[in-house]
């Protein structure tokens, strides 16, 4: 009954534990959701593949139960597959959103010194604008836009 009462204080501090973190702090988190998101997607995918190469294998004289196996196995395989990209696509998106709100804070501190020259601001944020258009690519890599004509 205590560990019952523990999780609401427990999701309290993790909840303030994220809201503290900086804006870096989060992009970075979410570059190493989206390289583990890549490692997930690639070994669903290879089980994707053994489970059709199985399935591929079956021979007028496999079993029905044989069949029933292996097609539990793909359908198992594409559902981790499909889960796998899911959370790949959460945390490309969160990456880019990082990385847009670091360029955004960026931007609204060179605008706060109001004595800066133009070329003086365009070289402090020169490369801040590097990540955010990295980010975009690769979530554009991902995402298929079609044009609707009107």
């Amino acid at each position: 009954m205590a560990a019952i009462r523990l999780i609401p204080a427990v999701l309290a501090l993790s909840l303030t534990l994220v809201s503290c973190q900086s804006s870096s702090e989060k992009a970075a988190n979410d570059q190493v959701k989206v390289a583990q998101g890549v490692e997930l997607v690639c070994s669903a995918r290879d089980e994707v593949d053994r489970a059709v190469e199985a399935l591929n294998a079956l021979t007028p004289e496999s079993t029905v139960a044989q069949a029933e196996k292996t097609t539990k196995s793909l359908d198992k395989a594409l559902k981790t597959l499909s889960n796998s990209e899911e959370q790949l696509n959460k945390a490309e998106v969160s990456e880019y959103r990082d990385q847009v709100k670091i360029f955004r804070d960026a931007v609204e501190e060179v605008r706060k010194d109001k004595d800066l020259t133009l070329a003086e601001a365009a070289e402090q944020l020169k490369g801040k604008a590097e990540p955010v258009i990295a980010a975009r690519e690769q979530l554009m890599a991902i995402t298929v836009c079609v044009e609707v004509e009107k």
